[in-house]
């Protein structure tokens, strides 16, 4: 009984009928992509796949809180000043250091997880250009598919009195409407929003000393782990994309 061939079309061919045409690379399922996926896999493999994402996003959520102030008896705005701290830092530090001027802006990381809803398979390929100002070219950049995670922080507002607690909350609010964007040197599409308000209220405070008011706002940016990118040359090779980002 002769053996018989089914084509990627559907179509039945017979042994002599296969004689005829070269040998098919796309019959084994070896195709170009999929040796641009290989080769991509391997060189992602050996490197230390180290972002520093998690830094980055808390200098910019630092930076998007810089320029929140309050305008004082004497009718003249005032900067406020956004550290670094978690609240039993900042609470440590309060009580340490008589120098503090408050109000004060404190933020940190409190936990991160997996976004599902927005995840990808591993070995999408993601196609990217990327534009050269000294070359006046366009060059192709690819990378296996980014992995989504939320993270999240906590906005501590420390103050003594309310009138400057509502002045600073309404900035921060109108910051997120209804998303806030946190600009990095990976993206300057990365959305946050407030999850919850908590409300302390007014912490304990000794003899000879003044009165702390603190609220806590939980916000959370959805943003992607990225995977090391590659340079696709005009000649079809793959390289290592290097560019010293800002």
């Amino acid at each position: 009984m002769e053996t018989k061939y089914v084509s990627e079309s559907g179509v039945y061919l017979d042994s002599s009928t296969i004689e005829q045409y070269p040998e098919s690379r796309s019959r084994y399922w070896n195709t170009r992509e999929g040796d641009v996926r290989k080769k991509l896999y391997t060189m992602t493999q050996r490197r230390s796949n180290i972002s520093h994402l998690y830094k980055e996003m808390l200098r910019g959520m630092i930076v998007s809180f810089n320029d929140v102030g309050y305008i004082n008896s004497e009718d003249k705005f005032v900067d406020i000043m956004c550290i670094h701290a978690n609240a039993e830092r900042a609470v440590a530090k309060l009580k340490q250091d008589n120098n503090i001027i408050l109000p004060i802006l404190s933020i940190a990381q409190t936990i991160s997880n997996n976004d599902d809803e927005r995840r990808r398979i591993e070995s999408v390929l993601v196609h990217e250009k990327y534009w050269d100002e000294e070359k006046s070219r366009a060059f192709r950049v690819l990378s296996f598919a980014p992995r989504a995670v939320n993270i999240m922080y906590q906005l501590n507002v420390w103050t003594k009195y309310m009138a400057d607690m509502d002045q600073i909350l309404e900035q921060v609010r109108l910051k997120f409407n209804p998303e806030m964007q946190v600009p990095t040197k990976f993206s300057t599409l990365t959305k946050s929003y407030i999850d919850s308000e908590e409300n302390v209220g007014t912490l304990e405070a000794a003899d000879k000393e003044d009165r702390v008011l603190k609220k806590t706002l939980n916000i959370v940016v959805r943003t992607y782990i990225p995977n090391p990118k590659f340079l696709i040359t005009s000649t079809g090779q793959i390289e290592e994309f290097k560019i010293a980002l800002q």
